[in-house]
C-alpha cells in the first residue's frame, strides 16, 4: 500500500510540477518573443481597478486596461498588459492613472497573428524569479521519482542485499550504508535556497529584480546544490559511513551512523542474530508511519547496534538476510502487519 502511495503521489507531483512549470515556461517565452513585436498606436477605451477573490477567498485588486488599435485596415481590441507574471502587481492605482480612457497608449502586437497584442513587451527578472521560486517543487519532484525508482528496483530486479553499494576488496567487504544520500543532500540545498533567495530578492527589489540579479542568483543557487552533493559524496566515499565485515579476522566494523560517534568492532561471534527493528513515527496529526532498521543482537549487551533506518521494508529485509548469511547468523525480518 504504501509503495501504491508513493507512485501515485509522484505521477500526481509530476503532473501537476509539469503543468506550473509548462505554463511559466510558456508565458516567459511569449514575453521574450514579444520584445521584437511591431507597434502601432491605440487609444484607451476602459481603465479601473477591480477587485477580485482568490481561491482561499483572499482580496486582491487588479488593473483592467481595454485597449483599440488598428493593423493593416483592421480595428481590434485588446485587454492585455504582457504575457509574463505580474507588470506592476503591486501598483494596480499606478497603471490605472497612466492609462486613462481615450488616452493614446503604444501597443505592440504579433505580427503572425495581429489580434495577440499587449502594452509592455519584453522579459524581465520577474518572469524569470517564478522559475526560481518553482525550484523546491521541482527538487521535490526528483527527489520522488528517485524514491520511486529504488523501490521499483527492489521489487522488479531484486538486487543484492537490498541494492546496497558493496565493494569487495580480498577478504574485506565495505557496504555503503550512508544515513542520507549525497543526492538527497544536494537536492534539499538546491531547493530551500531556490525559495530562500526568491524571497530575498522580492524583499530587497520591491519585486522588481533585475534580469541580471536573477540569473546571478539562480546559478548560485543550482551551484550551492551541486557543491553540497559534491561535498557529501567525498564524504561517503571516504568510508566513514561503510560497513566493514573482515572475514580474516570475523569482525565487523559498524559505520558512524545511528547516532554512533565512532565505530565499533564486534566479533562474528558476538552477534546473536540480526533483526528488521521496526521504527514508529508519528506526525502532528495524529498520523503513523513506519521504518525498518537491520539491527545487530550483540551478545552480553543491553544496547542493540542499529546499521541503518530505512521507510522501506523490503529492502531492509533483504539486506538483514545477506548480511546474516554472510556472517552465518540467523535474522528475523519485519512483521508483515507494519
Amino acid at each position: 500500500m504504501a509503495g501504491g502511495f508513493l507512485i501515485f503521489f509522484t505521477l500526481f507531483w509530476t503532473a501537476g510540477v509539469f503543468f506550473f512549470d509548462g505554463v511559466l515556461g510558456y508565458k516567459a517565452y511569449k514575453q521574450f518573443e514579444s520584445g521584437s513585436f511591431p507597434s502601432v498606436t491605440g487609444t484607451v477605451t476602459h481603465s479601473a481597478v477591480e477587485q477580485r477573490t482568490g481561491s482561499k477567498g483572499r482580496i486582491y485588486y487588479v488593473a483592467v486596461v481595454d485597449y483599440e488599435y488598428s493593423v493593416n485596415g483592421q480595428a481590434l481590441y485588446g485587454n492585455k498588459l504582457r504575457f509574463g507574471m505580474g507588470q506592476q502587481a503591486e501598483d494596480p492605482e499606478g497603471i490605472v492613472a497612466a492609462h486613462p480612457v481615450n488616452y493614446p497608449v503604444r501597443v505592440f502586437y504579433n505580427p503572425k497573428n495581429p489580434v495577440e497584442s499587449l502594452l509592455y513587451p519584453g522579459i524581465t527578472g520577474s518572469d524569470i524569479l517564478m522559475f526560481l521560486f518553482l525550484t523546491p517543487f521541482n527538487m521535490i519532484l526528483i527527489g520522488l521519482w528517485g524514491g520511486t525508482w529504488i523501490w521499483l528496483r527492489e521489487r522488479l530486479f531484486k538486487p543484492v542485499a537490498g541494492g546496497v553499494r558493496i565493494i569487495v576488496d580480498g577478504m574485506t567487504t565495505r557496504v555503503r550504508l550512508p544515513t542520507v544520500g549525497a543526492i538527497t543532500w544536494g537536492l534539499a540545498t538546491t531547493g530551500l535556497l531556490g525559495l530562500l533567495s526568491m524571497l530575498v530578492l522580492l524583499i530587497t527589489t520591491r519585486s522588481q529584480p533585475s534580469i541580471a540579479a536573477v540569473l546571478l542568483t539562480t546559478a548560485v543557487v543550482y551551484l550551492a546544490g551541486g557543491g553540497v552533493w559534491f561535498w557529501q559524496q567525498q564524504k561517503i566515499n571516504s568510508g566513514i559511513d561503510d560497513l566493514v565485515i573482515n572475514e580474516g579476522s570475523r569482525t565487523i566494523d559498524l559505520p558512524l551512523t545511528c547516532g554512533r560517534k565512532e565505530r565499533v568492532t564486534v566479533q562474528f561471534t558476538e552477534v546473536e542474530n540480526i533483526w528488521v527493528d521496526v521504527v514508529e513515527h508519528h506526525n502532528s496529526k495524529g498520523g503513523t508511519s513506519y521504518s525498518y532498521a537491520p539491527t545487530l543482537n550483540i551478545r552480553h549487551q543491553l544496547d542493540r547496534q542499529k546499521l541503518v533506518d530505512w521507510p522501506d521494508k523490503l529492502r531492509a529485509n533483504d539486506f538483514t538476510d545477506w548480511l546474516g548469511k554472510k556472517i552465518g547468523v540467523s535474522t528475523q525480518r519485519a512483521p508483515d502487519r507494519f
